[in-house]
């Protein structure tokens, strides 16, 4: 989400401020430093306007965001003005402490002036405030270590209804880009600005290409240093996101800028990135030797698949011009780790070894499906995976997917919308299928069997996920014990049977060759399940696993689309045995409900001594246009009502039913002894 934070977050907002350091100052820890110094001398000064009467009432009212940006060809400067003020306590929390995250292997940091505005009086904070370097890494926890360095400063002595004013800039660029670059410039956020105002100068010799999204035409000029273009805006609204809005979907204005004409240029760029070894080394000639000896030409690809997402393990160190060059196959191989550009050139290598084509394909994991409408830029993908064809089929394979089948007919296909395939003399995106509600489905069969209306009840839980879901399900299974699975389902279903007992182990078959699936197996007992009110007894059914699918968003009234769990087929049946052959009527009609998104159908089925509930929901897509929103919001409450079910019983229910059930269990625990 494009939140407007008082942190000097790399690349998002950037800053001026007019006020001199009378000499050049560097902090240092350790490798790292950051120098407190005077503002450059392009940066044109941007003057504070009086608080307005009105203001933002959340904790911090955003005074100013001006930021500068000078583009030449070797490098892109930034500089940003920033001035918030602190509405009550938590914002004086948030504004007393400022970040700075910069890459010490091709950027240079620079700290220009803090100042707090109280009562209409300057006061310098530069000198007092506590500057330290950490080389905290925000995504370590991803397993992606880039080398990263955050400043942190702690201002003194701010109070609530000071202005904070601060300024630092950034010099450089990751040499990995060559002579492209590119960046993204927020003009909304959640919350007004004051004044809100970009200046980014072009001091190279080939035009910028420009995009703007819902954002006005800039005021351009020719200055000394190259042409210069300006968006200056005052009092700008807030911008709402509303939760659940799909990652690619913009809701606030912004401006892009990139050198590239066109796909074909950053296919280019990108496509020389990926280079083999020269000499391979002995382990991996090993290795290929081993892929070759296999008769069965799916049966190396399935393999060269299986190596690369699960015995090559998951962890990047992205410095420098790591972030975007694969290390070789030879120093992939060996280590048995790297990131998703690594596997994707080591899967490019093996395959080429057994003479099937494979591609590295760049993609973007959330906003790959806008890609289309974006100016084509180096900066705009985040995750490589592979394109790989064999007899006139294309597969798309992750090599950092290390929960999915094995062979080529199994594995499910990633959908980030379109991909930017690094084949020779490629000129454009390629759309990724998106798989029909069918393929990816789970199948859940409940059984609920009583021998007497004052006896527990035998519950067996049958569910089987398949496609996506499988792969969904071994990653969650993966990460925890049986004993919390166990824990998990069993207070999953005391919300609904506070009565409920485990009764043996859960079951788990993990199906990965030959077919996709994940099957589990329960069984409990439940006290209680009959409610009994004289010779009324009463009951409750829940097709539970649908509910995880039609859960109402907390943005109902909406002007954006809202993600959702699709596409999807989730089937839930319910059978209950009576402890006696009553008479059970079956339903007249099946409850159907269809919608452009959605089709749901139950159906009830009534055989002596015997209820039977089915319920099918399918989700045929992944969003909810938001002109449908009203329509699928109802669908939703309707599903919600008919998954839950409560039904009556009648009769001489206190005197011992279903005689040849307890007969019958006597029999077979005689025969145990």
């Amino acid at each position: 989400m494009n939140r407007l934070s008082h942190c000097l977050l790399l690349a998002s907002v950037y800053m001026l401020f007019g006020v001199a350091l009378c000499q050049a100052k560097t902090i240092s820890s350790g490798e790292y430093s950051i120098e407190l110094t005077t503002a450059p001398d392009w940066v044109k000064p941007e003057t504070l306007q009086p608080m307005p009467t009105q203001r933002e009432t959340s904790p911090i009212h955003y005074r100013m965001v001006s930021r500068q940006v000078l583009v030449t060809a070797e490098a892109d400067h930034y500089f940003m003005d920033h001035a918030a003020y602190a509405n009550n306590h938590q914002g004086v929390k948030e504004l007393s402490k400022l970040e700075l995250t910069f890459n010490p292997a091709f950027e240079k940091p620079q700290i220009h002036s803090i100042q707090v505005e109280r009562n209409g009086q300057l006061s310098d904070r530069l000198e007092s405030s506590r500057i330290n370097l950490i080389n905290q890494e925000p995504e370590l926890v991803n397993d992606l270590f880039h080398g990263l360095v955050t400043a942190v400063v702690i201002i003194p002595d701010l109070r609530v209804g000071d202005t904070v004013r601060y300024q630092y800039s950034l010099h450089g660029r990751n040499p990995v880009y060559g002579s492209q670059f590119g960046a993204y410039f927020a003009m909304g956020w959640d919350a007004g600005i004051d004044l809100l105002s970009l200046r980014l100068i072009n001091g190279r010799s080939l035009p910028l290409k420009l995009e703007l999204k819902d954002a006005p035409e800039a005021i351009v000029s020719n200055g000394k240093l190259g042409t210069e273009y300006l968006w200056r805006q005052t009092s700008v609204p807030r911008y709402h996101h509303e939760e659940g809005t799909p990652a690619d979907v913009d809701w606030a204005p912004y401006i892009a800028h990139s050198s590239s004409e066109n796909w074909a240029e950053v296919a280019d760029w990108a496509r020389g990135l990926y280079q083999g070894d020269q000499k391979i080394s002995e382990d991996l000639a090993t290795y290929v030797k081993r892929l070759k000896a296999m008769a069965d030409k799916e049966q190396q690809i399935a393999e060269i698949v299986r190596f690369v997402q699960q015995d090559i393990r998951y962890f990047g160190i992205e410095m420098g011009q790591s972030s975007h060059v694969p290390h070789t196959p030879n120093q992939v191989f060996e280590r048995r780790y790297g990131d998703c550009k690594d596997k994707a050139n080591l899967m490019n290598f093996l395959l080429s070894q057994v003479k099937v084509t494979s591609h590295a394909a760049l993609v973007n994991t959330s906003h790959g499906r806008a890609l289309p409408e974006r100016q084509p830029s180096v900066v705009l993908f985040d995750h490589v995976i592979n394109l790989v064809e064999y007899k006139g089929q294309s597969y798309w394979i992750d090599g950092t997917n290390h929960v999915q089948a094995q062979g080529l007919q199994q594995l499910t296909q990633p959908d980030f919308g379109y991909a930017l395939v690094l084949r020779p003399n490629e000129q454009g995106l390629t759309p990724m299928p998106e798989s029909p509600p069918a393929s990816d489905n789970i199948d859940v069969e409940q059984s609920l069997i009583s021998s007497g209306y004052m006896n527990p009840v035998d519950m067996y839980v049958v569910s089987r996920y398949r496609g996506k879901e499988a792969d969904r399900m071994r990653y969650q299974l993966q990460g925890v014990s049986a004993f919390d699975v166990e824990q998990h389902y069993l207070n999953y279903y005391a919300k609904l049977y506070p009565g409920i007992r485990l009764q043996e182990p859960v079951f788990i078959q993990d199906s990965r060759d030959g077919r996709n699936e994940i099957l589990l197996r329960e069984r409990y007992q439940i006290d209680n399940f009959w409610a009994v009110q004289g010779n009324t007894a009463n009951f409750n059914l829940f097709a539970y696993k649908l509910s995880d699918y039609i859960q109402l968003p907390s943005v109902i009234q909406r002007s954006k689309p809202m993600a959702i769990a699709g596409p999807i087929t989730v089937n839930h049946t319910i059978t209950l045995d009576f402890p006696e052959l009553v008479n059970v009527p079956s339903a007249e009609n099946d409850v159907v409900i269809n919608t452009p998104t959605l089709t749901y159908r139950s159906s009830e089925l009534g055989r002596p001594g015997k209820l039977i509930r089915r319920h099918t929901l399918e989700l045929k897509q992944d969003r909810i246009p938001a002109n449908e929103s009203a329509q699928f919001f109802d669908a939703l409450k309707k599903i919600d009502r008919d998954i839950y079910y409560t039904g009556s019983i009648s009769g001489e229910i206190a005197q011992p039913l279903n005689p040849g059930v307890d007969y019958l269990e006597q029999h077979l625990n005689t025969g145990n002894k």
